[in-house]
């Protein structure tokens, strides 16, 4: 999207909010912001990649380590990224396992948030445990106080992407549980070269898919559309996507933020801030009207 159609996505509307999502993932988010009179524009900024072959062998001498007695999965990526390498690593006579469910028959499964613990069911998968809202904002640190409560499992397979947060892994090695982890899918800037799901967008950086229907902008859209304040509302999941706006324009504010870690790097950058409940698009789409609402 270049700047001249940002100006009128943001013409004779009612708000504009900006978030940091992939067009393959926003569906449900634009139906919900479409019923609050409020419409979606997409900065992905970053999305998930596949493997490279050298991390495709990591993937499967990490895989090589099992069974386990659980397995931690904390998004959807890792999920699909497990899924794909497998698939890759089957393909190629390397895994007796072509799907998680196979690899995770007998594991029990723990999942982060609803969105994870779904895609886990899709896949075949029954989680034994979730966080649910209000459980540290259905955190990685919400999962492990859960499975404290509960008892560590002794070993255990912590599946994520690169880069990654390391507070799950360290804290259920310091539950005493014996853990592998497992990286599935690698984070690259948007568009990614070899996505892990989706369609890639073309050369102009815009992709508009009916799985969404809401425009996709590069880094220079998005800066144009910030400085030019034609987004009403910023939300953003991770305090990684928080610092790249931050850092391509100013912000309007309240910004709509999922999770303490994210709410907190908006204070430390002087931001007021609005919380979101849960991952949920109807919960996003509430805080966004509240963050408008002033």
């Amino acid at each position: 999207m270049n700047r001249t159609d940002a100006g009128r996505t943001s013409a004779g509307r009612d708000g504009v909010v900006l978030a940091t999502r992939t067009p393959d993932r926003a569906r449900a988010l634009a139906e919900a912001l479409r019923k609050r009179r409020l419409r979606l524009i997409l900065s992905p900024l970053r999305a998930p990649r596949a493997l490279t072959e050298p991390e495709l062998d990591a993937l499967d001498s990490a895989l090589g380590g099992g069974p386990w007695e659980a397995a931690t999965f904390t998004s959807v990526n890792g999920l699909r990224g497990l899924r794909a390498g497998l698939a890759r690593l089957h393909a190629a006579g390397r895994s007796v396992h072509a799907e998680p469910a196979a690899l995770l028959a007998g594991t029990q499964v723990h999942c982060v948030g609803r969105a994870t613990a779904e895609e886990a069911r899709a896949q075949g998968l029954t989680p034994a445990a979730e966080t649910a809202a209000g459980e540290e904002e259905q955190s990685a640190r919400g999962l492990l106080t859960r499975l404290g409560r509960a008892g560590a499992p002794g070993s255990v397979l912590c599946v994520h992407g690169r880069p990654h947060r390391p507070e799950l892994a360290d804290g259920l090695r310091e539950l005493g549980a014996r853990v592998t982890e497992a990286v599935a899918y690698a984070m690259a800037d948007w568009p990614a070269p070899e996505p892990l799901g989706g369609q890639a967008p073309g050369a102009a950086g815009e992709e508009r898919p009916a799985e969404s229907a809401a425009p996709a902008l590069d880094r220079q859209a998005t800066a144009e559309v910030l400085h030019e304040r034609a987004a009403d509302v910023v939300l953003v999941t991770s305090p990684r996507q928080l610092e790249a706006l931050h850092f391509l324009g100013p912000l309007p504010e309240p910004v709509v933020c999922l999770g303490s870690t994210t709410v907190a790097r908006a204070r430390e950058l002087g931001l007021a801030a609005v919380t979101a409940v849960s991952p949920a698009p109807e919960d996003l789409a509430e805080a966004a009207l509240r963050a408008r609402s002033g």
